[in-house]
């Protein structure tokens, strides 16, 4: 099963062919980022998404060979950063991956992106 892991996957990509910045996510969070790059692409920022369908196993080669080349990968989710974790395993530079999430059960909202994106690119909250 683990080596027929990306095989297996199922996922979107939005925007990830020129992005400077991936977010990864799944489930509800999911659509909180698709607003935010969407948004942000107005303004003209190269954010892309990698919206995971599936999570295990876990799709090791189609995160690492995604996010390759990337300032940041920033990984949205509703809990405590169990999928970020599995991020920071397969991507090459682990120190540019961070956690953008909630746990107290309210749906993560795009602003509540946008403004870690902010903070990640040193220009405050």
């Amino acid at each position: 099963l683990e080596n027929r892991a990306d095989t297996m996957a199922m996922y979107k990509e939005f925007f990830t062919d020129d992005c400077d910045i991936l977010l990864i996510s799944y489930g509800s969070s999911a659509r909180s980022a698709l607003h935010a790059v969407e948004a942000r692409r107005l303004r003209g920022e190269k954010l892309g998404l990698l919206e995971l369908q599936s999570l295990w196993p876990f799709p090791k080669d189609t995160v690492r060979r995604i996010s390759e080349g990337r300032s940041h990968v920033v990984v949205v989710e509703m809990n405590f950063g169990q999928v970020c974790e599995e991020v920071k395993k397969v991507v090459s530079c682990p120190g540019r991956v961070f956690l953008a999430n909630r746990i107290d059960g309210v749906i993560i909202a795009p602003a509540d992106i946008v403004r870690i994106l902010n903070v990640i690119r040193g220009r405050g909250a």
